[in-house]
């Protein structure tokens, strides 16, 4: 329930009219995911489309989204692959007035007839986003700013704190190579009969380029005694946030021990010490959709890692259609619930 209140009271806080040519603009370089060597990997896709505005010839800006279909042929967009946050790309030293003219073209050229649910890279294009017809739809986010850092180890609970200790005792922090990584990646989510959302091909170059250029770190936990990898985390960083990108904890085959129930939160401490060591805030990258509305075990593990929380400046514009089946989804669900439940209680009966 707090959550839910914080979300609304969020979304007052930022919502604003059509004018905002009074607000400051307040906007770092681009994050790790617009940066243009990232854009060039994970555009790589056949449903990649890119919004462009020229003047005089020359591209203004751009703004590039991936299109795709739901299960019922719905069009919708979102961002590219392995991209946590997007918005338009548009030259540093161009002002204000500018950017939000360009801003704002780029957001008219966008299809009509797509549902779209984006996650923006700062308040500031979401505020023109919202003054364009989007909806707000925040996401939860935690961070842990880089000062936090050497505090933050006695403000653990004691349960976190006795899971590091005892992960150290029986793991290594360690590394590997993109291809070991994205290898151990796709076993585990074989086993646990899931697919990847996106292609792990583009996962493989994005986290190959980032080591190349001094932008992303690999950490894994290995056995002190079989060398296995319980657990692997990879992580990209810009000039001022330092994501926790992808993780994977290993799904023992018949006969292996357990991971270590430590290892993801001594290779997330690993990976806080280096965001700190760099002078970076540590962004957790989010609160997966279906767990933004309540307390549950990720929140937790968030929260209990020292991270505050903080929100993500995501939107979404549906269609007429998808807002009706929106309006008839809850009902159905609660109807296809009763007859389930209906029909296990008479064949309990019989």
């Amino acid at each position: 329930m707090r959550v839910a209140i914080c979300r609304r009271k969020l979304s007052k806080m930022l919502f604003v009219s059509s004018d905002i040519s009074g607000i400051p603009l307040n906007i770092s370089k681009p994050s790790v995911y617009m940066q243009r060597w990232f854009t060039d990997i994970a555009e790589q896709n056949d449903d990649t489309r890119k919004i462009v505005v020229t003047e005089d010839g020359k591209v203004a800006g751009s703004l590039i989204i991936v299109l795709g279909r739901n299960s019922l042929g719905m069009k919708q967009a979102y961002n590219l692959p392995w991209a946590r946050v997007c918005g338009p790309n548009i030259p540093e030293d161009i002002c204000k007035t500018k950017k939000t003219e360009i801003t704002r073209q780029l957001i008219r050229q966008l299809p009509t007839d797509v549902s779209y649910f984006l996650t923006l890279s700062n308040e500031f294009d979401y505020r023109l986003f919202l003054s364009e017809g989007f909806q707000p739809a925040l996401e939860e986010n935690y961070t842990v700013a880089p000062d936090k850092s050497p505090l933050l180890h006695a403000s653990f609970s004691k349960m976190t704190r006795r899971h590091i200790r005892q992960a150290h005792e029986h793991l290594i922090v360690s590394t590997t190579t993109p291809q070991a990584f994205i290898h151990t990646y796709a076993a585990d989510l074989f086993r646990r009969r899931r697919k990847s959302y996106a292609p792990l091909t583009i996962a493989h170059d994005i986290l190959k380029e980032g080591l190349r250029r001094g932008q992303a770190r690999i950490f894994t936990a290995n056995r002190r005694d079989t060398g296995e990898i319980d657990a692997a985390v990879a992580c990209l960083w810009d000039d001022t946030n330092y994501y926790y990108w992808m993780t994977t904890r290993r799904v023992p085959a018949d006969g292996q021990t357990k991971p270590h129930q430590g290892a993801v939160k001594l290779l997330l401490w690993s990976a806080i010490q280096d965001a700190a060591a760099r002078g970076l805030t540590f962004d957790f990258d989010g609160i997966p959709s279906e767990f933004s509305s309540k307390e549950n075990g990720v929140t937790r593990l968030y929260a209990g890692m020292g991270g505050q929380r903080s929100i993500r400046y995501r939107v979404k514009r549906e269609t007429r259609l998808e807002q009706l089946l929106g309006r008839l989804r809850t009902p159905a669900k609660l109807l296809i619930t009763k007859t389930v439940g209906t029909f296990m209680t008479l064949k309990m009966n019989y």
